[in-house]
């Protein structure tokens, strides 16, 4: 009779230490799942160069709002001769577009605290 009440004590002590365990598991898990979905849409982030769609991702844009704003400050270089300040960080490859990460991260930077307008396909 004594060994059956210390059998039912120490079952319930390890299954409730197992089901705590499980409890910090599965939140350090979702904490994680959390921090990769704010950061990029699970950009690596040792990756030098971003394609567009990954650097649309990482801006929360479209791609075709990210060309619109390559297409404006192109443009706006073409008509001026020069550019105030920083300009997109593209580097073309044949016909695809790659992105510095670390120069991106400044351009958004430099871009916010100008407070650049792109409004159909135009710097403002």
């Amino acid at each position: 009779m004594k060994s059956v009440t210390f059998s039912i004590l120490l079952s319930s002590v390890v299954l409730g230490i197992s089901f705590i365990i499980g409890c910090i598991i599965l939140t350090t898990h979702e904490r994680n799942s959390e921090l990769t979905h704010a950061v990029g849409q699970e950009v690596p982030n040792d990756k030098v160069l971003l394609t567009m769609q990954e650097t649309a991702e990482y801006l929360s844009m479209t791609e075709e709002q990210v060309m619109s704003i390559i297409k404006a400050e192109q443009g706006s270089f073409t008509v001026a001769g020069f550019f105030d300040g920083r300009m997109f960080p593209f580097i073309k490859v044949q016909d695809k577009f790659f992105v510095s990460r670390v120069e991106l991260d400044l351009w958004v930077q430099e871009a916010s605290a100008n407070h650049r307008r792109y409004i159909n396909g135009q710097m403002q």
